[in-house]
């Protein structure tokens, strides 16, 4: 046991030693790593990922653009990052900030949810936020798992092997989401192809970029002139009429990048989770054997899947306002961040074994959705619709396996949401 008397040349009323300052971020190197990363084989996470979080959390890496940024990786700092009102989307728009990719983006577009801070990001928030409460997504269960067993007839109808990806995954969300805005669903080839665009990173170009944004803004202008004529029950409609306090409505602006919002990423990131989930049940058919033996398993299954294959190996990027601190690293105003909430889940201060695919286990601790302001409002009904895919598959198709080596699956590059080029399977 130790002596708690102070030794004769020790005081009791010492000041403690002050605490050491945040180290600086990490200076720019030409040699930086260039990010995004490669995807890891079987679709998994970059492995750049799991050395930067051991070696810190808080790395310095090269973007598209040329320009720098500091990449988070571990849990805790992504959530912190995350939550630091200092770390800005809209300050993405001021002159010289440092940019994902050269040319025009999805983050230029003041009108976008996803690039709004404080009090106006708070009101459009608050308009929207009736449309997505948990009442509201279990209200559009039945409907979603008509449409899921509508495909599943169709693919035993059609050929095998069949492709999960462009006859299922890519097809349900983009269906589900037509029929919640207001949009015709026969549209839905348009509004994957203008998705594709908006979403890319490096896989299409600036103009290409422009372009369909222009196209799909037009498109939902349209759609809104009609809901104005003849009101329906579906999202537009309930946008058009919706106030705040009673005197503010959405404004034309608004009304219309919010119906993009609504479609574009109502479906894109959903179609990620989807098909990238089921590839790495497949590839694990001991855990697919487990949700077809035990259909109760779905809810911790979508949990285990949104962390161990979220839709996206990539983080949004957000400027510094003004000096901030995270995980004893010193941030400068102006420094680009990137919290990449789909690396957080790999975190083994959080998870254990979280290199394995277990759809029982109680840890399965992500972010895939977001933190803080800016968590996805439609998460309820996106984790609706995970249950619903994985589970009608589970049940109707018990025997759903790969129709090719899981290492034959190939997947595609340069946008926001992971996918294959096709997912061959049979049963």
């Amino acid at each position: 046991m130790t002596d708690p008397t102070p030794s004769p040349t020790s005081t009791s009323t010492s000041a403690p030693a002050p605490a050491p300052a945040p180290a600086p971020a990490p200076a720019p190197s030409p040699t930086l790593p260039q990010y995004p990363f490669p995807v890891g084989p079987f679709a998994e996470p970059p492995e750049e990922y799991a050395a930067l979080r051991a070696q810190c959390p808080i790395s310095r890496v090269r973007l598209p653009s040329g320009d720098s940024a500091l990449l988070v990786t571990g849990y805790d700092e992504v959530v912190a990052a995350m939550a630091d009102r200092r770390l800005s989307r809209a300050a993405l728009r001021e002159p010289g900030a440092v940019r994902t990719v050269k040319g025009e983006d999805f983050s230029d577009n003041p009108y976008n949810l996803l690039n709004q801070e404080g009090a106006e990001h708070a009101r459009l928030r608050r308009l929207i936020a009736p449309a997505f409460t948990p009442r509201k997504a279990e209200k559009w269960r039945a409907r979603v798992e008509e449409i899921a067993h509508e495909l599943i007839d169709r693919l035993e109808a059609g050929p095998r092997p069949a492709d999960l990806h462009h006859d299922f995954a890519a097809v349900l969300p983009v269906w589900v989401i037509c029929e919640m805005v207001g949009a015709p669903v026969e549209d839905r080839d348009r509004l994957h192809r203008w998705t594709e665009a908006l979403v890319s990173i490096t896989a299409h170009s600036p103009e290409e970029r422009l372009a369909a944004r222009e196209e799909s803004a037009a498109y939902v202008a349209g759609l809104i002139a009609e809901r104005r004529r003849n009101p329906s029950d579906d999202l537009l409609s309930t946008l058009i009429a919706a106030r705040d306090d009673d005197n503010d409505r959405l404004g034309e602006r608004e009304l219309v990048w919010l119906g993009i919002n609504l479609l574009v990423a109502g479906h894109d990131t959903t179609v990620g989770a989807v098909v990238r989930s089921l590839y790495q049940l497949l590839r694990h058919p001991g855990q697919w054997r487990l949700l077809t033996e035990d259909p109760e398993l779905v809810t911790a299954a979508t949990e285990e899947l949104l962390r161990y294959a979220p839709p996206s190996e990539i983080g949004f990027l957000r400027i510094a306002t003004e000096e901030l601190e995270i995980a004893g690293t010193r941030i400068a105003p102006g420094e680009g961040v990137i919290p990449v909430m789909h690396a957080a889940g790999r975190d083994t201060r959080h998870v254990g074994r979280p290199e394995e695919l277990d759809i029982t286990r109680s840890d399965a601790v992500h972010v895939a959705f977001g933190h803080g302001t800016h968590y996805c409002p439609g998460a309820g009904v996106a984790r609706m619709e995970l249950q619903v895919a994985f589970g009608v598959l589970a049940r109707r198709l018990p025997t759903l396996r790969l129709a090719v080596p899981p290492e034959e699956v190939r997947w595609l590059g340069g946008l926001l949401t992971l996918r294959p080029e096709s997912l061959p399977v049979t049963w």
